[in-house]
C-alpha cells in the first residue's frame, strides 16, 4: 500500500509538513489522497514529518473500513522505522488523547519491559482529575491489562475515582476481570457512597458481588445498590427482586 520511494530525499519545510497533515487527516476524501500524503510525509523520514504522520491516529475518516485499514498500514510501517519512531510514538502517547494504535506500534518495537514501562509513564502523566484525557485514559488501561503490566491492581487503583464514568467503568472491568485485591476495600466503600452515577454505582455493585468483597454492615447501600442488591452474611448478593 503505497510507494515511499517516489519523493525527495530534502528535508522539509514546516510549511511542507503542515500542508501534507491537513492531507491525511481529510475526513471525506477518497483513500488514495491521504495514502500520498501519508506516502510523502514517511518518504521524508524526519522527526518533525513522523509527527505529522501520527495526526493519522487522531482523525476519523467517514469510512470505517478505510479508517482502520489505513490506521493499520501505518503501525505496520512505523514498526520498521526503528528508534526514531519509537522516539515519536512515545511523545505522542504522552500527550494525545487516541493511543490504542500508537500502543501497537510500540509493542512491535520495545521489549516487553520497555513497553510496560512506557504504557505506566503515560497513565501516570494522566491524573484521575484530568477531564482532557479520559479516552486515552480507558485505552491505557485497557492496554496495560493486554500486556500483562505487573502491579496492575496498583496502578488502576487511583482511576475508580476518575472524574469520568467511563474511566471508572474501566477501571472496575480490570478490578473484575483480574481479581484485584488491592482495590476491593476501594469498591467496598464505593457502593456506600453519593458522588457516583447510578451507573458506577451498579457495576462497583456487580463487582463486590462477584469478587465476594467483605461488607461493612453498618454502611448503609446507596440507593441504586440497594434497587438489585442486598448484603447477606457480610457478602453483596443480588436480592432477585421482581
Amino acid at each position: 500500500m503505497g510507494f515511499l520511494g517516489l519523493f525527495g530525499k530534502d528535508k522539509p519545510s514546516e510549511k511542507a509538513i503542515a500542508k501534507q497533515v491537513t492531507h491525511v487527516k481529510e475526513q471525506y476524501a477518497k483513500p488514495e489522497y491521504r495514502q500520498m500524503a501519508m506516502d510523502k510525509l514517511l518518504g521524508w523520514g524526519t522527526k518533525e514529518s513522523l509527527k505529522g504522520l501520527l495526526s493519522r491516529f487522531t482523525a476519523v475518516v467517514q469510512s470505517p473500513h478505510w479508517d482502520e485499514e489505513e490506521k493499520r498500514w501505518l503501525v505496520d510501517q512505523l514498526a520498521t522505522r526503528g528508534d526514531l519512531a519509537k522516539e515519536v510514538l512515545q511523545e505522542f502517547l504522552l500527550k494525545n488523547n487516541e493511543v490504542t494504535h500508537a500502543i501497537q506500534a510500540l509493542s512491535r518495537l520495545c521489549s516487553k519491559e520497555e513497553l510496560n514501562t512506557i504504557l505506566c509513564q503515560a497513565l501516570w502523566a494522566r491524573s484521575p482529575e484530568d477531564y482532557r484525557s479520559s479516552q486515552s485514559k480507558i485505552e491505557l488501561i485497557v492496554a496495560l491489562q493486554e500486556h500483562e503490566v505487573p502491579d496492575l491492581e496498583n496502578l488502576v487503583l487511583p482511576y475508580l475515582d476518575d472524574h469520568n464514568d467511563d474511566v471508572k467503568c474501566a477501571a472496575l472491568d480490570v478490578c473484575m476481570s483480574q481479581k484485584c485485591q488491592a482495590t476491593y476495600l476501594r469498591i467496598a466503600q464505593m457502593i456506600s457512597e453519593d458522588q457516583h452515577s447510578a451507573r458506577v454505582l451498579r457495576q462497583a455493585a456487580t463487582a463486590a458481588c462477584q469478587l465476594e468483597i467483605p461488607i461493612d454492615l453498618h454502611k448503609p447501600l446507596a440507593p441504586e445498590v440497594a434497587e438489585d442488591f442486598v448484603v447477606k452474611n457480610g457478602k453483596l448478593k443480588p436480592s432477585h427482586r421482581g
